[in-house]
């Protein structure tokens, strides 16, 4: 499960949103550990909650890059 960002997700360390970026992957790495988990371990209630936090982990990540490309947009508007 992969969503398609725009712009795409940089890889580049020196760009304005590689943090951003990079906090993104890792919300994206904890859901998918959290999905294997519940699919190999008994505890359902337990596997449930972790993934519910990993999810709201990811919904973050994503608001806060957009926030920052707006933030990125304003500046270069102000520059121009």
């Amino acid at each position: 499960m992969t969503k398609n960002y725009e712009p795409p997700l940089t890889t580049h360390p020196h760009a304005p949103l590689y943090r951003v970026d990079k906090a993104i992957r890792a919300a994206q790495q904890r859901l998918d550990a959290a999905i294997d988990a519940k699919r190999h371990h008994t505890s359902q209630n337990l596997a449930f909650e972790v993934i519910k936090e990993a999810r709201e982990g990811l919904k973050k990540c994503e608001q806060l890059r957009a926030t920052k490309i707006r933030e990125l947009v304003r500046q270069a508007e102000k520059n121009v």
